[in-house]
């Protein structure tokens, strides 16, 4: 369910980024460069730290998304198609469950979208959308342990769409791509009772006789 995985991603990196000050002063380190320092400065980045850590800001799935849950952070499954490239024969996988069960396996890429959305100024939304690009990076471990692979992402500009929300809202999209597994058990593993091994010494061959349990199925 990599929609559920990716609202996780983001939730654990804004929490993390809430609890590491230095991180959050390097994402926004560029207003303290000396040819922008006289109009920002650390007591700009410093504002915008108040208003992270003050703010509540939930990540929810697009369905749940309302005013009353803005500023906020929207996940979308926009697309997952199987990647016919990634086939395997008889969609069969090296690995098991409970070493006694085939793996059936179908690779898919997954596009998700990403809403990053606020109701005040087009700062906010512009604060947003480089706290969740950190976020994407920062937790790329856990992505991959929730099943996210091959992860890469681009951003749209920042405007207000009215078709998604009242015109006082901005919102700015990121859409996410990664590549995912679905697994399943598929059929009983060949399990063998006995192996005999015999060289015949006319030939030199090797004859080997397999003994196995009777199953419903080969």
């Amino acid at each position: 369910m990599p929609q559920i995985a990716l609202q996780r991603v983001i939730q654990t990196g804004i929490a993390s980024l809430r609890n590491n000050r230095a991180a959050f002063n390097e994402i926004f380190d560029l207003y303290t460069h000396e040819s922008m320092d006289n109009d920002y400065g650390q007591s700009y980045i410093d504002n915008i730290w108040t208003w992270f850590t003050e703010t509540r800001i939930p990540v929810v799935q697009a369905w749940a998304l309302n005013k009353t849950r803005i500023p906020g952070i929207s996940v979308h499954l926009s697309q997952e198609m199987e990647d016919e490239s990634k086939a395997a024969i008889g969609d069969h996988h090296h690995i098991s469950y409970d070493d006694d069960t085939a793996v059936g396996i179908g690779v898919f890429t997954v596009n998700l979208d990403i809403g990053i959305h606020a109701d005040k100024t087009g700062d906010e939304v512009l604060w947003l959308y480089y706290i969740v690009s950190y976020a994407l990076f920062n937790q790329k471990r856990l992505a991959e342990d929730l099943g996210i692979k091959l992860q890469t992402f681009n951003g749209s500009d920042y405007g207000r769409k009215i078709e998604w929300m009242p015109e006082n809202i901005w919102s700015r999209w990121i859409r996410f791509k990664c590549t995912v597994e679905n697994m399943w058990g598929s059929s009983d593993l060949f399990e063998a009772d006995s192996v005999e091994i015999d060289l015949d010494a006319e030939s030199n061959e090797i004859l080997v006789d397999v003994s196995a349990p009777i199953r419903d199925e080969p």
